[in-house]
């Protein structure tokens, strides 16, 4: 299996998560991949190592007491949202983390396995993607005992041996259920939407323990110790919701990035073709400049079609990009034959459940154009009906009509 490089190359350039002994998850080199909302990605946590047998020497002495460490603990697989990634393509589709090291002699305990960091951008939502995957393929309670070689069938006839098989059980299925806590993954999945700490998503195995711990007055040379619990392997989707105040919405060559350019420090491509827009973006707008806090956020997305929820078009799989918005703005094209027509079409593409209780704008664009009055006092009428807003924008004259947008976005988000 492949695993993480030990520290010494890029890896060692990279910080610790504080008080474990983990590395950032080792990203692929950049590349011109295009952008990636959706990956699902092969994770396993590293086994806990084996427990050693082992006896002290001294001169003088054929055998001392017993001395074997206990295995190192497995790996274990964090996720970490961090601002200023805005793609999943970086990531790869199979992570593994190493394995806990088994116990040496002299009490010395195996190195724990190295954790795994992975980041991923604010508004990133994991899911399991197959639940029948989600187990530990730990042996029954009970077992999982390392012998000292040619003791294994003396170990198992000796009678205080039974007895700690017996306790052994009960241990053991004490840990399941300490385990089952552990690797929960809600129902919902894990919705990483702000910037945070390393989120655990995977803990790696227990380390066996090593004959020391069966020394007692009655059992003075334990020949045995135990193994690891095993890690674990599942498949989780990971999926980027951008995160925005505002959704903007619109169908091809509505006019959509013109109005994102004139109003936003975001830059998208601009044009006279349909699809202009290739990726989800996010624009940042802020009303005044000497107050940063006075900002909301506008997510664009490429244009919408009909029949784009049943993945037709571009913009059938970035609708997830608008979910997370307080308040949309629909942008219709007045040079349109139907504006109205337009905008019915976009909402039933958005569906009722993106709808809910979301405040809505209706965006006129192209307000400049020969017949585009009438245009719009028909769709103000059934925008009015909604009870929705509507407003009617020229972007191209950067001018009034585009300030009065701002303002009329920031009321709509709550800032003023």
């Amino acid at each position: 299996m492949h695993q993480l490089k030990k520290p010494g190359d890029r890896a060692k350039r990279l910080c610790k998560l504080p008080g474990t002994n983990s590395t950032p998850y080792n990203k692929r080199k950049k590349t011109d991949s295009n952008f990636t909302d959706v990956m699902f990605i092969k994770t396993s946590s590293g086994a806990g190592g084996n427990g050693n047998v082992s006896f002290l020497r001294e001169h003088g002495s054929p055998k001392g007491p017993p001395d074997g460490g206990d295995g190192g603990d497995g790996g274990s697989i964090y996720v970490q949202p961090v601002e200023g990634e805005s793609s999943l393509h970086k990531l790869r589709r199979r992570i593994v983390a190493a394995n806990g090291a088994g116990g040496k002699n002299s009490q010395m305990n195996g190195r724990n396995g190295e954790d795994i960091i992975i980041k991923v951008p604010v508004g990133t939502q994991i899911t399991l993607a197959d639940t029948s995957v989600m187990q530990r393929e730990n042996l029954l309670p009970g077992e999982g005992w390392v012998h000292l070689s040619g003791f294994k069938e003396f170990n198992e006839e000796r009678p205080f041996f039974k007895a700690i098989v017996k306790k052994k059980i009960l241990e053991d299925r004490a840990q399941e259920r300490q385990e089952e806590i552990e690797d929960a993954i809600p129902p919902d999945g894990i919705d990483l939407n702000r910037e945070g700490p390393p989120v655990l998503l995977l803990k790696g195995g227990r380390g066996g323990l090593g004959n020391r711990h069966f020394h007692t007055p009655d059992i003075r040379n334990p020949r045995f110790a135990t193994t690891g619990r095993a890690g674990i392997t599942t498949i989780f989707k990971f999926e980027l919701k951008l995160l925005a105040d505002i959704g903007l919405i619109g169908m091809p060559n509505a006019g959509k990035s013109t109005i994102l350019r004139a109003i936003s420090n975001a830059r998208p491509r601009v044009g006279h073709w349909a699809f202009t827009t290739l990726t989800p973006s996010v624009g940042t707008i802020q009303l005044d400049v000497a107050t940063a806090d006075r900002s909301f956020t506008v997510a664009d997305i490429p244009g919408i079609i009909a029949g784009a929820s049943l993945n037709r078009g571009m913009g059938s799989d970035f609708l997830r990009h608008v979910e997370r918005a307080g308040s949309y703005a629909i942008i219709v094209g007045l040079d349109s034959t139907d504006p109205i027509s337009d905008l019915q079409i976009l909402v039933a593409e958005l569906g009722e459940k993106r709808m809910e209780n979301k405040n809505v704008l209706v965006v006129a664009s192209k307000a400049d154009l020969p017949g585009a009055q009438d245009k719009f006092i028909r769709l103000q009428e059934y925008v009015s009906r909604q009870g929705w807003k509507s407003l009617p924008v020229s972007a191209q004259n950067k001018g009034q009509d585009v300030e009065i947008l701002i303002r009329t976005m920031a009321k709509l988000t709550g800032v003023i």
